[in-house]
């Protein structure tokens, strides 16, 4: 009776053993996001958001060269190589790239407008976005409890808003941040789905990051020369050139890493249980060293929006590794 139920308590001893080396992972990774959204208010706060997504999405540029050239995966990218992937799964990492530029630079106006106590939480959304854009592309189901989480959230969301209009916010324009970081939110949203269709289809995930990254930088600098702010990145500020740097390697490299290894050793449900104390986690460091006012209706909002993500990801269809890559390229 002992020495069969040794190897099972063995074997749970090592499951539990996997599991909480999974939540330290998941909370260094709450972490390197929240302390990275700081960097991006910093760097926005009085400096051109239009520079931003040039400038922070070269550490993941880096990532992915360097994960691409070590792994060998280039091979997917030629096309008389027989592990040539296709244009068309080329083409699910290409659209991520523009959309969640486009995202990324509709999050840093929000941020300078409504700082990162409206930001974040509304940015939380695209777990909405990506259900829905699931439901339309992949045909993944919405369940009911589902349904209910997008409840939560959407009710958070409103009660986080109307706090704020008692409350003091960044700017006197902070409303538009609302509509701005929910645009961010649905851009994020649908470039996980499109992720998660291009894994499906057989590419690597460093091929993935590769593509979307040389994608991104390419739009940012379209959107700079565009909006005729080729100077402003020539003569962009040190501080603000050094925080979005951080902000990119905080974000798009450490937290994507912590993301990937906590879910090696615990579940998505669990590991998106994690993530969800981004928002109260960044409004608590944006109180503390941003001096971000924050009053109860605001922290009833931002704890509801948590409660939503939790609940529309534990009852979530068909969840995995590559969907959250792709909800977390650009948090």
């Amino acid at each position: 009776m002992t020495m069969d139920s040794e190897p099972g308590s063995a074997l749970d001893a090592r499951a539990t053993g996997a599991t909480g080396r999974g939540e330290v992972w998941a909370l260094v990774g709450v972490l390197a996001y929240s302390v990275g959204y700081l960097f991006d208010r910093t760097a926005v706060r009085t400096a051109d958001p239009i520079v931003g997504p040039l400038i922070h999405g070269v550490p993941s540029l880096t990532l992915g060269i360097v994960l691409v050239v070590a792994k060998g995966t280039y091979r997917q990218l030629r096309p008389r190589d027989p592990r040539y992937i296709g244009s068309r799964t080329i083409l699910t990492f290409v659209i991520p790239g523009i959309l969640s530029t486009l995202g990324l630079l509709a999050y840093y106006f929000a941020l300078q407008l409504g700082g990162v106590a409206i930001t974040v939480p509304v940015q939380q959304t695209y777990i909405i976005w990506g259900a829905v854009a699931g439901w339309l592309y992949l045909d993944e189901r919405i369940g009911r409890r589902s349904s209910f989480g997008i409840g939560i959230l959407m009710i958070g969301l409103l009660v986080l808003t109307l706090g704020q209009m008692s409350g003091v916010p960044v700017s006197k324009h902070w409303y538009y941040a609302v509509p701005l970081a929910l645009l961010a939110a649905a851009s994020y949203g649908v470039s996980g789905v499109l992720w998660r269709d291009g894994q499906l289809r057989g590419a690597d995930t460093s091929v993935g990051i590769l593509v979307q990254f040389v994608t991104s930088e390419i739009t940012a600098l379209l959107c700079v020369i565009g909006f005729g702010r080729l100077h402003a990145l020539l003569h962009a500020p040190t501080g603000q050139v050094e925080a979005l740097v951080i902000s990119g390697v905080l974000a798009g490299v450490i937290a994507v890493y912590c993301v990937f290894t906590s879910l090696l050793l615990m579940s998505v449900a669990r590991t998106y249980t994690f993530f969800s104390l981004i928002s109260p986690t960044a409004a608590i460091f944006a109180y503390v060293f941003l001096k971000e006012a924050i009053n109860w209706q605001m922290a009833a909002g931002i704890l509801a929006v948590c409660a939503g993500v939790v609940v529309v990801e534990k009852f979530k269809p068909g969840a995995d590794a590559p969907a959250v890559l792709a909800a977390v390229k650009e948090m």
